[in-house]
């Protein structure tokens, strides 16, 4: 099961958070999350993966999906808030090279006090 929340700042960074296991199961309606807030046309959509306890290899393929959908339309994609598990399976995978992988705190300070 997986849960989602969005929060959408005034500096044009939109905040998808996700809890729980992120798999197979759960892609069609993180997907739907995904098309809707690119249709706001944000500079940044993070995920917020501090409360995602795992990930298949699906899950993964749809985040490269989606790292290829917002460079194309010149949106930065960041993930942040992994913890070690997940961190793990990034690492292995090397897609911490890939993605923009950061820490909450360093999200925070890159991201949200812009809005200030």
């Amino acid at each position: 099961m997986v849960n989602y929340s969005v929060d959408e700042k005034d500096n044009g960074v939109i905040i998808i958070k996700i809890s729980g296991d992120f798999r197979i199961e759960n892609l069609e309606q993180i997907d739907q999350v995904w098309k809707e807030q690119l249709e706001k046309k944000p500079q940044v959509i993070a995920f917020n993966f501090q409360e995602v306890n795992y990930i298949d290899s699906t899950s993964i393929g749809s985040l490269v999906k989606f790292f290829n959908t917002a460079m194309n339309r010149k949106i930065e994609l960041v993930i942040y808030g992994l913890n070690r598990t997940v961190f793990n399976i990034f690492e292995s995978a090397k897609l911490n090279k890939f993605f923009n992988v950061i820490s909450k705190t360093e999200f925070e300070m890159r991201y949200l006090k812009k809005a200030n």
